[in-house]
């Protein structure tokens, strides 16, 4: 029973970092990898998901007017 055991945490650790390099590949694909580590790096390094934050507001927010020079909206 003990060996069973020692061979399911070992066999655990190839799965858990498969399951890791699937998420890593799939959140560079589709942009939302953020999520997952938002909490993590809150933690650790607060000014870096702030300054995050605000980048990812920024992106969101529409532009109020045009911009000089461009052409009109049709």
């Amino acid at each position: 029973m003990d060996l069973l055991f020692g061979v399911a945490a070992v066999a655990s650790v190839p799965l858990i970092l498969a399951g890791f390099t699937w998420y890593a590949m799939r959140a560079r694909r589709t942009g939302s990898g953020q999520s997952l580590m938002a909490p993590f790096e809150e933690i650790w390094d607060p000014v870096a998901h702030r300054t995050n934050v605000e980048v990812h507001a920024q992106a969101r927010r529409t532009p109020q007017a045009p911009s000089p020079g461009d052409p009109p909206a049709a």
